[in-house]
């Protein structure tokens, strides 16, 4: 391992946290084929596969499950050590890594941007997603900081409540109920959502038809546009309330 390079070993850890090297030279800035080679030189220089490609599907091998490991280890300690080195020369810097879920990019910028003002040594690394890759995330320990609207279940974690962020029914300015107010809860449930569903793709929604059985319906984005009668249960973060 005395031939490994930090840059290689950098490489890999954003490959097997992507399970994807296509998603690893995004996150990277670098082309597909480079981020392979670096991966093969490593590869080489352990002396055993890191990976196992199953159809489309690439998976950690036990030693790239351990190396994995021994690369986040490596990474926070040179963070921690280079805060020391800051804090021995008088200067507050180091890193900050934060996960939000989608809704929380309408006001975490309010947020940051004082810490920023206060704190221009601080690199912030800043991950948007949804609520079961924020849970993955957690579990492996990759972040210092999570928004999320529900709290982890069987997960050990210290919490503070910082916004509120109630739903809110959003309907287009023709619906029949745009123009009524305190409509009955009854009233409502009789109409039809249109729902975010965090396994779909962004080409599609869900539609779910309020009724005794509630039916469900993947369309397209597209159709949305078309759909005058439908209703949606949104953040009122999303509105900038």
């Amino acid at each position: 391992m005395k031939q490994a390079t930090l840059h290689q070993l950098r490489v890999f850890e954003a490959v097997a946290r992507h399970h994807s090297f296509t998603r690893a030279a995004e996150e990277l800035f670098l082309t597909q084929p480079t981020v392979s080679m670096q991966v093969k030189q490593l590869t080489k220089v352990v002396g055993m596969p890191l990976f196992d490609q199953v159809g489309k599907r690439i998976y950690l091998t036990q030693v790239g499950e351990a190396l994995v490991k021994t690369c986040r280890d490596i990474f926070e300690n040179l963070d921690q050590f280079e805060m020391k080195v800051a804090d021995l020369k008088g200067l507050k810097q180091g890193r900050l890594r934060l996960a939000v879920i989608t809704t929380a990019k309408y006001f975490i910028p309010r947020l940051l941007g004082p810490f920023c003002q206060r704190y221009p040594g601080i690199d912030i690394s800043l991950q948007v997603t949804n609520h079961e890759y924020i849970l993955g995330r957690l579990s492996e320990n990759l972040d210092d900081l999570y928004i999320m609207s529900q709290l982890p279940e069987n997960q050990e974690t210290c919490y503070k409540p910082v916004q509120e962020n109630p739903l809110v029914v959003i309907a287009r300015v023709d619906h029949p109920l745009a123009q009524e107010k305190n409509i009955p809860l009854k009233r409502i449930a009789q109409e039809t959502f249109i729902m975010r569903e965090p396994d779909l793709s962004e080409q599609g929604i869900l539609v779910v038809t309020g009724s005794s059985s509630l039916k469900f319906e993947v369309i397209s984005m597209k159709s949305l546009f078309r759909w005058g009668t439908t209703l949606s249960l949104v953040g009122s973060a999303l509105l900038g309330s």
